[in-house]
């Protein structure tokens, strides 16, 4: 039996996290007391998410930051905001911690600004 088409598969745009990562992500949000979904299989405006990792304060329903993950990096973006990319899941995190080190802006202003 020979195929006679090409078949139309391609890759994911966003890829799977991997456990280190997701246990690094889990474990930062129940520290912060936030609640960490992860939506599997998910396709918007036309890409296909293989993983997308949803991050919102408990008592609210409305996503306040999405992490997704390609071959080049990891993305973060608020529900209002524009996409920011980071060469790793750590460098996302630290780049949210609360700021006794940083300016009193980091991760309670991105989930101020999600609301």
């Amino acid at each position: 039996m020979s195929l006679s088409r090409q078949s139309n598969i391609t890759a994911p745009y966003a890829v799977a996290f991997s456990i280190e990562d997701l246990l690094l992500v889990r474990s930062w949000a129940e520290r912060r007391n936030l609640r960490l979904s992860v939506a599997t299989d998910q396709v918007l405006d036309g890409a296909e998410f293989e993983e997308l990792l949803i991050i919102a304060p408990p008592d609210r329903q409305r996503r306040t930051l999405t992490v997704w993950r390609t071959q080049t990096g990891v993305f973060a973006q608020t529900s209002h905001g524009r996409p920011r990319a980071f060469a790793t899941v750590k460098d996302l995190l630290e780049s949210l911690r609360p700021a006794q080190q940083r300016q009193r802006a980091g991760w309670m202003r991105l989930l101020r600004l999600a609301a």
